[in-house]
């Protein structure tokens, strides 16, 4: 199926409150071009939306990953030193390792609240789809221009906690930052008392 007719079909069925109503094709085809560009352009815009929730979560899947994989270094990392003579060097090198995990976790959060906000800007994608859609009905007066009033507020209540949402996030990526020059400094101050570059305190 074509993208043209897959979008065709999107545009067809126009809902208006706990009713659908229905353009036809032909009634479709007649619409001026810019009507069903806008058609077009909001029904893409929530695809955009959706694949965003998608990449979104998938980065927070791989950042919990991340935090397992570095538990289960920690264990090899401490075990080593341990059995090499190097006990002393652990609680050191535990604090590389808990920055590391504070650091993590810190993505972990920025990733949930992309969730969050990629979840509210598919809201109001489809609320301003739907919108669209009503505002075509009305032009061609299968709909009063009345109705058109909730769905525009919808759409500004949702575009509000969009944006509070957003907002969660920027702050959270600043802290970031913070958790990433700790554990950067906790690192440096390892090397510096231990003179240890080798037991991979810092990734592998």
């Amino acid at each position: 199926m074509s993208r043209r007719v897959v979008f065709l079909a999107l545009a067809l069925t126009l809902s208006c409150g706990p009713s659908v109503v229905r353009l036809t094709p032909e009634e479709y085809e007649r619409l001026p071009r810019d009507y069903r560009q806008e058609i077009f352009d909001a029904e893409n815009d929530l695809v955009i939306a959706r694949n965003r929730l998608d990449e979104a979560t998938d980065r927070k899947d791989a950042a919990e990953r991340s935090l397992t994989d570095l538990s289960q270094k920690w264990q090899r990392t401490s075990q080593a030193l341990s059995t090499s003579g190097q006990a002393a060097k652990v609680p050191k090198a535990r604090k590389v390792f808990d920055t590391n995990v504070a650091y993590t976790t810190s993505i972990i959060d920025v990733a949930a609240a992309a969730i969050r906000r990629a979840e509210a800007d598919v809201r109001v994608s489809r609320a301003r789809l739907y919108l669209v859609r009503q505002r075509e009905l009305a032009r061609i007066g299968r709909a009063t221009v009345g109705s058109l009033k909730p769905l525009e507020d919808a759409v500004k209540d949702l575009e509000t906690k969009l944006k509070a949402t957003s907002a969660e996030e920027i702050e959270l990526r600043t802290r970031v930052q913070t958790q990433l020059n700790a554990w950067k400094v906790a690192e440096d101050e390892y090397a510096a008392s231990s003179g240890d570059y080798d037991t991979g305190v810092w990734g592998e």
